[in-house]
């Protein structure tokens, strides 16, 4: 019993803790500092928390199917690739101003709540932060416990740049947020690997 709840907490802090530094400076806060700007906080929270819910739920039901239908050597490599490719990518550089404009001249004329549910699926899907859910309920199992970390990690990062606005970009530039992402991802993924973790 012990060595379970163990596995739950290595779970659910591995979930909340790699999904909140991924998404943290990614285009998902990016796109939420922006539309709360034009929009307000309110509309713009509840919007990418519903989401994340749907596209997080979306993720651990993948991960679970791999689990029990593909074999676990399998798994273990593919959930180290995909840890690995995401840490190249956060090393890429990112055109945030394209981004910005691009995400207001689509959503100027939509209603908030509504633009920023699509916007978030749209961004989220077969994101890094989606792929790394996936990796890691097909690799740890408990699906719920994996959801919750990874809903909960979106949600903070979500309310931080709802409420803080561009504040948080001038404190620490994205670039070094998203290069920590990168080095973390990539350890990771050698650690699965290695079948350390």
């Amino acid at each position: 019993m012990g060595h379970i709840r163990c596995i739950m907490w290595k779970a659910l802090g591995a979930a909340f803790g790699l999904t909140f530094v991924a998404d943290f400076g990614d285009k998902t806060q990016i796109a939420i500092l922006t539309l709360a700007a034009r929009y307000g906080f309110l509309s713009v929270f509840l919007g990418a928390a519903v989401a994340f819910v749907v596209m997080n739920g979306l993720a651990v039901t993948v991960g679970v199917l791999f689990a029990r239908y593909v074999p676990k050597d399998v798994i273990r490599y593919v959930a180290a690739a995909i840890f690995i490719i995401a840490g190249v990518i956060s090393f890429l550089p990112v055109r945030e101003e394209e981004e910005e404009r691009e995400i207001m001249e689509k959503k100027k004329s939509r209603r908030p709540f509504v633009a920023t549910i699509g916007l978030m699926a749209l961004l989220e899907l077969g994101d890094k932060t989606q792929l790394s859910l996936i990796a890691l309920t097909s690799k740890l199992g408990y699906p719920f416990i994996i959801f919750i970390g990874g809903t909960l990690a979106m949600w903070a990062t979500s309310l931080i740049g709802a409420l803080a606005g561009k504040g948080i970009s001038r404190a620490v530039p994205l670039k070094y947020i998203r290069w920590l992402s990168g080095v973390l991802f990539l350890v990771f993924g050698v650690l699965i690997a290695a079948g350390v973790f």
